[in-house]
């Protein structure tokens, strides 16, 4: 049975479908970019090149986190409510951002790191646009099993998370950093903290 949303959610998702329209090229653009990194390690350096596609993935990938929250929440794979979602996927953005800043700097490779972030937030919106056939689904058949729409969810943050740690591995690959290395990074830095936000927005503690 199809329930009202609450009226505060409406109008803040509301305001950003406003943004996203405003910015309709810049989103074709980010979309661009996520298909780049999605299709090859040779597109998505010309990605990386191309300054107009990655301001475009940097800022369609922060409008695009409350429609993912929105997904989340609509879906029932997010417990905690749909404002908390949103700042639960915040606080990893932020530690993300904390993360290659201070990579960045340990190893004066700043480019690297900030290539990686770009590679990260095209992946995202990849896995918003994957994403969204569950929350649309679940909008037009309320009475579709919770198992369909989770599995569906699942399955485009898997495949969108393999292509940005084989993406990400063959940058770090390319700059020289030992096996070592990339392996820890990946699991400690960015593994370990995604598992920690889902595990809260799965289980709402």
């Amino acid at each position: 049975m199809r329930t009202l949303p609450d009226p505060h959610v409406l109008a803040f998702l509301l305001v950003d479908t406003v943004l996203l329209l405003v910015l309709y090229g810049r989103l074709l653009a980010a979309l661009r970019g996520a298909r780049a990194c999605l299709r090859s390690t040779y597109s998505t350096m010309e990605l990386l090149g191309n300054t107009y596609l990655c301001s475009s993935v940097n800022l369609m990938s922060l409008l695009l986190l409350p429609v993912f929250a929105a997904t989340l929440s609509a879906t029932h794979l997010s417990k905690p409510g749909y404002f908390w979602t949103v700042q639960a996927l915040i606080v990893l953005v932020i530690w993300r951002k904390l993360v290659y800043l201070l990579m960045g700097w340990l190893t004066s490779r700043k480019t690297v790191f900030h290539n990686a972030e770009t590679i990260s937030r095209a992946i995202g919106i990849a896995m918003v646009a994957g994403a969204l056939p569950a929350f649309l689904a679940g909008w037009v058949e309320p009475d579709l099993p919770s198992w369909v729409l989770w599995g569906w969810i699942a399955l485009a943050v898997v495949v969108c998370g393999g292509v940005y740690v084989f993406r990400v591995s063959a940058l770090f690959l390319h700059a020289g950093f030992s096996i070592f290395f990339r392996v820890l990074y990946l699991c400690g830095l960015e593994i370990l903290p995604v598992c920690v936000v889902a595990n809260y927005l799965i289980h709402g503690n």
